[in-house]
C-alpha cells in the first residue's frame, strides 16, 4: 500500500465557533493490495499475526466509533479481516477474525482469540459452508458487523442484509484497529469503505493548495472578509468537508462531497484561490491532503 502522509500543517486556522447539524456521514474508499503472507499464516496458528496484516486506515481517521465495515475483495481464497483491540498492531490484544474462502474456497469462519498464546482455551472458531464465495477475477462485496458484541457477516454492501453467520461474544471489546491480509499462497485486492467520524478537530489545512480550487458541491457561496468567518461557516455544516477562499474577492465557497463514496477530491488551478480541508482526529487526518 503506497501512502504519503502530509503531517505538516502549512496553513492552520482554529475555528472559533462550531455547531454541527446531523446528516448522513461521508464514506471514503481506501484501496489496498495484500500479498501472500505465507503458508499457514492465520490468527489460529500465528502468534504475531498483525506483523503480516495491512492496516486499512491510511487516512489516520478515528475508527473508535465504527461498528461495521463494508468492502469489496478480489481473491481466489483465504481473505482475512482482523478486528483488533489494538491500534498499534499489538497481536497480544483480543481480536476477532473473519475469513472468507477457507478450505480452498469452500467455507467461511469467525474466530475469536483473547490473546496470542494460541492455547485451545484462548480462542473460539465457528465455520459455515460457503462454496465459491470468493472470485479470482472479480470484486465481490461483503459486510461485517460487531455492534453490541454480536459478530456477524454477509454478502452485499448493506449491513444486516444477506447475513451468512453470526456469533455473540460474551467477552466483547472495543475495536480500535482494522486490518486485512491474504495467505496460503493467495494475494488480494480490496476496496474498503470507511465512514468519516464526526470528530472534527476545529482546524483546517490548506494542503499546499494555494492557487487551487476544489471542484466539489458548493453548498454556500458568501462574501467573507476573513478565513475565520469562512471556517466558522463551514463548521456549521456536518456535510462541509472544506472551503475555497479568495482574500482579494472576499469570497468563500463552502464545499461538500457530492457522492456517497468518495475516491477523489478534484481540483483545478485558479489564481488567488486556496482550498482548505477539514481535519479530524486531532489535526492529523485532513482528508483533502490525501487524495
Amino acid at each position: 500500500m503506497n501512502v504519503v502522509f502530509k503531517m505538516a500543517l502549512h496553513t492552520e486556522i482554529l475555528m472559533l465557533c462550531l455547531h454541527v447539524f446531523t446528516t448522513r456521514g461521508v464514506h471514503i474508499m481506501n484501496t489496498v493490495s495484500t500479498p501472500n503472507s505465507g503458508q499457514g499464516i492465520s490468527s489460529r496458528r500465528t502468534h504475531d499475526i498483525m506483523k503480516y496484516s495491512t492496516d486499512i486506515n491510511k487516512y489516520n481517521l478515528d475508527l473508535g466509533g465504527m461498528t461495521s465495515l463494508m468492502y469489496e475483495v478480489k481473491a481466489c481464497k483465504d481473505a482475512f479481516v482482523l478486528l483488533s483491540n489494538s491500534d498499534v498492531k499489538n497481536s497480544s490484544k483480543p481480536l476477532y477474525e473473519i475469513q472468507f474462502g477457507n478450505s480452498f474456497n469452500k467455507k467461511s469462519r469467525i474466530l475469536y482469540r483473547i490473546n496470542d498464546s494460541l492455547d485451545v482455551g484462548s480462542r473460539y472458531m465457528q465455520y459455515i459452508n460457503s462454496l465459491n464465495i470468493l472470485n479470482c477475477n472479480m470484486y465481490l462485496p461483503f459486510w461485517i458487523s460487531w455492534a453490541g458484541g454480536k459478530i456477524s457477516y454477509g454478502t452485499g454492501l448493506v449491513v444486516d442484509e444477506n447475513m451468512l453467520d453470526s456469533w455473540i461474544s460474551t467477552n466483547q471489546f472495543a475495536v480500535k484497529g482494522i486490518e486485512v491480509y491474504t495467505s496460503f499462497s493467495e494475494t488480494g485486492d480490496w476496496k474498503i469503505h470507511i465512514e468519516v467520524s464526526d470528530k472534527f478537530a476545529g482546524r483546517f489545512d490548506s494542503c499546499s493548495m494555494v492557487n487551487h480550487m476544489a471542484d466539489m458541491v458548493v453548498v454556500d457561496d458568501i462574501q467573507c472578509p476573513s478565513h475565520i468567518e469562512c471556517a466558522t461557516r463551514c463548521g456549521l455544516f456536518k456535510i462541509c468537508m472544506g472551503y475555497n477562499f479568495n482574500s482579494a474577492l472576499n469570497r468563500c465557497e463552502v464545499l461538500a462531497f457530492g457522492a456517497e463514496i468518495v475516491t477523489d477530491i478534484p481540483h483545478h488551478i485558479e489564481a488567488g484561490w486556496t482550498f482548505y480541508s477539514k481535519c479530524y482526529n486531532g489535526n492529523t487526518a485532513c482528508l483533502g491532503c490525501y487524495f
